[in-house]
């Protein structure tokens, strides 16, 4: 019986996908559900011959044949998407097939550029059952390629400031370890690695579809706290995780998503008069971390505009 399914989002990016899958495939009651984003490379052929040749059982659907196959049972199901529907879109196609399904307790969404230490999944879990009105659960990421250094230990959100700061980056994972002086004022869990509980997401709902990049993690769980659920920090599950890959070559696309994702979130949950104060925060910040670069500048305050009006 599977008790979670582990959910993983691909698009231009194989090899690390595969070593994401790699880090999770012996954990016990599971099964993994990856969707490729249309990718434009070779990553589909490139996972299904590493699944082939070493003999993992997968099989592969499109997106509009998904429900046609609950009653398949392989370890690792790839489904393919005809068009790249973002991270909130792309894990909704696959949770509403597993809420269809009606099996499962959890749902884990793994970040394709991350790897899990083995007992990740089982302290997530730990930590979710503590109190019944938790919903969420995060792990404590630390940086692939600097591993004793904190990328994130849950996420602190500035509302007057329309931004969110990453908890404890840049510490040393050890010293923070052993002080167990962990910021007690999260506001959500990130979610390069996230365990929702399936029972919970009746009331709650899925993602909001129109934060394609960014925020979206932010947005469920403010929604979810709205209605009396809570999140927590599972210090004791540790991700390696490298950041940032979809928009690594391409930076004013990352400004561009974060504004436009940032700036819908602040219209979405905030008051109108804050959200004319993220305005013009979130204006001031992009022109310090752009440095006046004219495209990113350009992107970033395009989303910026969009996420104020376009929603």
């Amino acid at each position: 019986m599977t008790e979670t399914y582990v959910l993983i989002i691909n698009w231009n990016n194989g090899p690390d996908t595969v070593s994401c899958i790699n880090s999770i495939l012996l954990l016990n009651d599971i099964r993994v559900m990856l969707l490729d984003n249309n990718s434009t490379d070779n990553s589909v052929e490139f996972i299904c011959k590493h699944l082939a040749d070493n003999s993992i059982d997968y099989n592969t659907v499109t997106r509009n044949t998904l429900d046609a196959n609950t009653a398949n049972n392989s370890k690792v199901l790839l489904v393919l998407s005809d068009e790249n529907l973002g991270f909130a879109k792309g894990n909704n196609v696959l949770l509403k097939h597993i809420l269809k399904s009606g099996t499962g307790k959890y749902a884990w969404l793994l970040n394709n550029d991350a790897l899990a230490n083995p007992d990740s999944l089982q302290n997530l879990q730990k930590a979710i059952t503590t109190d019944k009105d938790i919903a969420f659960a995060g792990s404590v990421i630390l940086d692939y390629y600097k591993p004793g250094l904190v990328q994130c230990c849950g996420v602190k959100y500035y509302k007057y400031l329309g931004i969110s700061k990453l908890l404890h980056k840049n510490e040393k994972w050890d010293l923070l370890c052993k002080s167990k002086n962990f910021d007690n004022k999260i506001d959500y869990q990130h979610g390069a690695s996230l365990l929702v509980k399936l029972d919970t997401l009746e009331r709650i709902g899925l993602m909001d579809e129109r934060f394609f990049l960014y925020s979206e993690e932010q947005d469920w769980q403010y929604t979810a706290q709205k209605m009396g659920y809570k999140n927590v920090l599972a210090t004791e599950s540790i991700i390696y995780h490298k950041g940032s890959v979809s928009t690594n070559n391409k930076k004013y696309l990352f400004f561009y998503h974060y504004n436009r994702s940032a700036m819908f979130f602040a219209r979405k949950h905030n008051a109108w008069f804050v959200c004319f104060i993220d305005f013009f925060a979130i204006t001031g910040i992009t022109l310090i971390r752009t440095k006046l670069h004219i495209k990113s500048l350009t992107w970033g305050m395009k989303g910026l505009l969009e996420g104020l009006f376009k929603y």
